[in-house]
C-alpha cells in the first residue's frame, strides 16, 4: 500500500519565510501548497484537502486570527489543525491565536528540526483522534444493531420508540408500530437447519429494509424470528399499505417451505396498532398492544393482518 502524503498549506506573504519553509517541508517529504494571503488561504482550506496549515498572523488582508476563527466556523470538526507561525511573540497574540482555535504557537525565527518535529507530531495526535473516533462510530454501531440481520436491535428500537413517543405527543400525530412473525420458523429450522433458518431471517430482514423509505421510520430485529417496525406520522390506512407491500415481496420470493401448514413457501404474521400518543401513557403499551394483535392475526389462521386503532386519551395542554 503506498503511503499518503501529508499536504501542507504555507501561508506567509514573506517571501523568504515562505521559500524556507516550502524547500525544508520538500525535503522531508511532504506535499507543499502555499498561499499569500489570508483570501487565499481560506479558498484554499475550503476547495482542497489539507492536512496541516502552517499560518502566518499578520497578513495583507485577512489576519491569521481571522483566517483561524474563519476556517473552524465553517469546517467545526473538519477544520485541519492550523499552527500559527509568526513574529509576533507577546502575550496578547499568543491568547488570540489559541483563543481563535490554533492548535499550536511558533515564534520567529524558528528552528527547522523542531518545527518539523511539531507538524509530525500534530499529524500523528489528528491521524489517531480519527482512529479512535472511527472505533467509537463502530462500537455505537455495533450496541444498535442486530448482529445477524444488521438491523436495528431491541435497545435501540426502545429507544427510538420513546423519543417519537415524546416528539409525537407534542405534535399530536399518529404513531404506529407492526409487529411480524414468521410462521412455523420452529418447522423451518427443524426442516432445513438453522443456517439456513439464519439465512431466510436475513431475507426477510432485506424485504423489511425495502419497504420503508422514510429516515424516520425504523425496523428492528425484536427478538427471535419477531421483527417490529416504528412509523411515525403513519394511519391505519399507511399501515395497512405498508404490510400489502412486505407481504407482497416476501411472496416474490417464494421461500420455500414444505412443512408449513399454512403455506408451500414462508408467510408471516403481523399485528397492526396506531395512536395518538399520551402523555400519561407508557409507550410499551403500543407494543403490548400489537402484540394482542398478532397473537389474534395467528388465532385466525396466521398469514394475515391485524389492525387496531388504540384510543388513549386526549392530550392536555
Amino acid at each position: 500500500m503506498t503511503a499518503v502524503i501529508p499536504k501542507v498549506l504555507v501561508v506567509d506573504n514573506d517571501t523568504i519565510t515562505r521559500d524556507l519553509l516550502c524547500s525544508s517541508l520538500a525535503r522531508q517529504n511532504f506535499d507543499v501548497v502555499v498561499a499569500r494571503t489570508g483570501l487565499d488561504c481560506i479558498s484554499t482550506v475550503l476547495n482542497e484537502a489539507v492536512d496541516i496549515v502552517l499560518l502566518d498572523a499578520v497578513l495583507p488582508d485577512v489576519d491569521g486570527f481571522r483566517c483561524c476563527e474563519i476556517l473552524h466556523e465553517r469546517l467545526q470538526d473538519a477544520c485541519p489543525p492550523i499552527l500559527m507561525v509568526t513574529g509576533l511573540s507577546d502575550e496578547t497574540s499568543v491568547n488570540r491565536a489559541f483563543e481563535a482555535k490554533a492548535t499550536d504557537f511558533i515564534t520567529k525565527p524558528f528552528n527547522l528540526t523542531l518545527l518539523h518535529h511539531r507538524i509530525k507530531r500534530v499529524l500523528r495526535e489528528r491521524q489517531l483522534f480519527r482512529e479512535l473516533e472511527h472505533i467509537n462510530l463502530q462500537l455505537k454501531k455495533i450496541s444498535r444493531t442486530d448482529d445477524l440481520t444488521k438491523l436495528a436491535n431491541r435497545r435501540f428500537f426502545m429507544s427510538a420508540l420513546a423519543k417519537e413517543w415524546r416528539r409525537l405527543y407534542r405534535e399530536r400525530q399518529p404513531l404506529s408500530i407492526l409487529l411480524c412473525d414468521l410462521d412455523a420458523f420452529k418447522q423451518f429450522n427443524d426442516t432445513y437447519g438453522h443456517l439456513e433458518g439464519d439465512r431466510c431471517l436475513k431475507r426477510f430482514a432485506n424485504v423489511l429494509r425495502s419497504c420503508v423509505e422514510r429516515s424516520t421510520d425504523i425496523v428492528a430485529r425484536y427478538g427471535g424470528e419477531e421483527f417490529i417496525l416504528l412509523l411515525p406520522h403513519t394511519s391505519l390506512e399507511g399501515l395497512k399499505t405498508i404490510d400489502d407491500k412486505i407481504r407482497c415481496r416476501l411472496e416474490e420470493r417464494a421461500i420455500p417451505h414444505r412443512n408449513s401448514a399454512v403455506a408451500s413457501t414462508m408467510t408471516y404474521s403481523s399485528g397492526g396498532v396506531t395512536t395518538i400518543p399520551f402523555a400519561k401513557v407508557n409507550p410499551e403499551k403500543l407494543i403490548a398492544d400489537a402484540d394482542d394483535a398478532l397473537y389474534e392475526a395467528k388465532a385466525n389462521g396466521r398469514n394475515r393482518l391485524v389492525l387496531k386503532y388504540c384510543e388513549l386519551g386526549v392530550p392536555q395542554g
